[in-house]
């Protein structure tokens, strides 16, 4: 179900704009924990799971 969940959907679950989500998605943004703890609970994931750091930057 949520494999074709759009920006704006996701966007209006988490209460936050589709800008954010996008930035979220490009790196641009790192969420607040809450925020990043409603995406994972949308997608039934561990935080671990969604967001991570990339050691190579």
């Amino acid at each position: 179900m949520h494999d074709e969940m759009s920006q704006a959907e996701l966007s209006d679950l988490v209460g936050v704009s589709r800008q954010t989500i996008v930035a979220v998605e490009k790196g641009n943004y790192t969420p607040s924990l809450d925020l990043a703890f409603k995406i994972a609970e949308i997608f039934d994931l561990r935080i671990e799971e969604i967001f991570f750091k990339d050691e190579e930057k």
